[in-house]
């Protein structure tokens, strides 16, 4: 049986049947027989050949797998020990050459999205993996281009029906507003200019709120056009003196209006509006200096002491706020002039980070320039200013961040827009009460330096606690609301309640003091210096 199982193992090896030969040579009795070890070590050299032939054709794990044999058969001899070197060193280079290519599809993978089409194909030509992911990507980009091109065209045929509304919808629902094709980015660039012509039709006829409804719906693709910066500021002082005139301040409004000439200076009806204004201030001059005068001012007098609603505190907001009475009967004076960044922690409520300064800055914690407001993100992210000017807010920064989705490194913010520094760093901007010019800023998913700190407070001239929408601080224990006030660098605070300190009362014309309890009614506050 021996001489057998030898001439079948030589018969194996010659017909190159070499796991049958493997096979049969590992039984005891043929590896201690002289001419079995002959055949052992004929057959490791086999395998030793066949898996050079297996590398040179890439069959890698076949390869390894004669490798192994031959190891097992002969040792660790030069022959194995060169193919196994050999084996490895090709697994690097795959393991290379696949993390390169997983590189590149990444790349460009980004490039598509960012709307550079044709670069991220370009990246993808020599992948070789045009059935793996390269492939993937490359259909993602067809589908992209498609996308792209019927845009266009049903923008095209839309303005082709003087219908510029529904040509930017096509744009933005279908995303080719941040294609970087040369068709849509001369479009989009008509759509502006269609649209600032537009605009300015509107507000030269004094259709304010048609004007407002397409600066809106054009906003998302104005991408830091100047032209529609400006018409959104004109539209804004024209609303904020459309309200001055309502709380019967014609004259701050005259002044709003003659910064709107200067842009907008082929609206007639401005002149009109504005010697409109400036009669109004002239006459209600005269009717104060008459004994009618006296009488309204003391009813107005009366009025400051009884009235408890929400008008009062909107009111102080809008900077008209009388000289409070001193109240006699305070037990606790409290001269505090107020930081220009603070702490504001109401108990059951939350903290928030309140800031004066007309200008801040936000962006990383551990960036160069130490930011106004310290996020715990990325260092590599932008830093971005938001400035208050004369009632508006408006953000900017050296490198382009999304606002409501559109990249832009300039723009007048308006209620609820979206900021995004990146997809894991949100902000949202709010202005809460339109009669006051305090903005927030609400950070759902974004760190501060405090874990309790939520929302910061770019407080101009007030801040509004109340149980109200229009409140900057929502605080549902409360009846009315509370209103707190800058005068003369003091913190004051107007409401209906109280204001102990430490359980004792303070005067209404004394400034809140920090670091200390403070208590209005349902709510007990506390003010602390923020530290840079």
């Amino acid at each position: 049986m021996l001489i057998l199982r030898l001439k079948q193992a030589a018969s194996a090896i010659a017909d190159g049947r070499l796991d049958e030969a493997f096979d049969i040579v590992q039984s005891k009795d043929i590896r201690e027989h002289r001419r079995g070890q002959k055949l052992i070590s004929q057959l490791a050299l086999a395998f030793a050949n066949r898996g050079r032939e297996n590398l040179e054709a890439e069959r890698i794990q076949l390869a390894l797998a004669d490798c192994n044999k031959a190891e097992k058969l002969a040792g660790n001899t030069a022959d194995v020990a060169k193919l196994r070197s050999a084996i490895c060193s090709e697994m690097e280079q795959r393991r290379l050459r696949s993390r390169h290519r997983s590189l590149k599809v990444a790349q460009a993978r980004q490039h598509i999205q960012d709307g550079w089409i044709s670069a991220g194909e370009e990246i993808l030509k020599d992948t070789g993996d045009q059935d793996g992911q390269a492939g993937i990507v490359l259909q993602q980009a067809a589908v992209a281009r498609l996308h792209t091109s019927e845009a266009i065209a049903k923008a095209e045929k839309a303005l082709q029906r003087n219908d510029l509304n529904v040509a930017i919808d096509f744009i933005l629902k279908t995303g080719a507003s941040g294609s970087q094709n040369e068709q849509v980015v001369e479009l989009i660039s008509k759509l502006r200019s269609l649209a600032v012509r537009r605009i300015k039709e509107h507000f030269d006829s004094g259709r304010l709120d048609l004007a407002n409804s397409l600066l809106q719906r054009v906003s998302p693709i104005a991408d830091g056009c100047s032209e529609i910066s400006e018409l959104g500021l004109a539209l804004s002082q024209c609303s904020k003196a459309a309200e001055y005139v309502a709380a019967g301040r014609p004259r701050e409004a005259v002044n709003l209006l003659r910064k709107v000439q200067l842009t907008c200076s082929s609206a007639q009806w401005l002149g009109t509006v504005t010697n409109q204004s400036r009669q109004a201030a002239e006459l209600l001059d005269e009717l104060a200096a008459s004994p009618l005068g006296l009488d309204i001012t003391r009813r107005r007098d009366m009025e400051d002491e009884i009235q408890q609603t929400d008008n009062e505190a909107q009111s102080v907001s809008r900077g008209r706020s009388q000289e409070i009475p001193n109240d006699r009967g305070s037990d606790y004076q409290a001269e505090s002039s107020i930081p220009s960044k603070f702490v504001l922690q109401i108990d059951g409520i939350g903290s928030f980070y309140v800031l004066q300064d007309a200008s801040i800055t936000v962006g990383p914690i551990s960036s160069s320039a130490r930011p106004t407001v310290g996020l715990m993100v990325d260092p590599n992210l932008p830093a971005v200013t938001i400035e208050r000017s004369e009632d508006d807010y408006f953000i900017r920064s050296s490198r382009p961040v999304r606002v409501n989705d559109a990249a832009t490194t300039n723009k007048l913010l308006v209620d609820s827009d979206r900021i995004n520094l990146s997809p894991r760093c949100a902000m949202k901007f709010n202005i809460p009460n339109p009669a006051s010019t305090t903005a927030t800023l609400s950070l759902p998913g974004t760190r501060l330096g405090r874990a309790d700190v939520r929302r910061i407070i770019l407080m101009d001239r007030d801040i509004l606690v109340g149980p109200t929408e229009g409140s900057h601080i929502l605080a549902e224990s409360l009846d009315e609301t509370v209103a707190l006030f800058t005068q003369n660098g003091r913190l004051l605070c107007r409401a209906k309640d109280k204001i102990l300190v430490d359980d004792k009362t303070v005067s209404p014309t004394a400034g809140l003091p920090l670091n200390q309890q403070i208590r209005i009614g349902q709510i007990s506050m506390v003010l602390t210096e923020l530290k840079e």
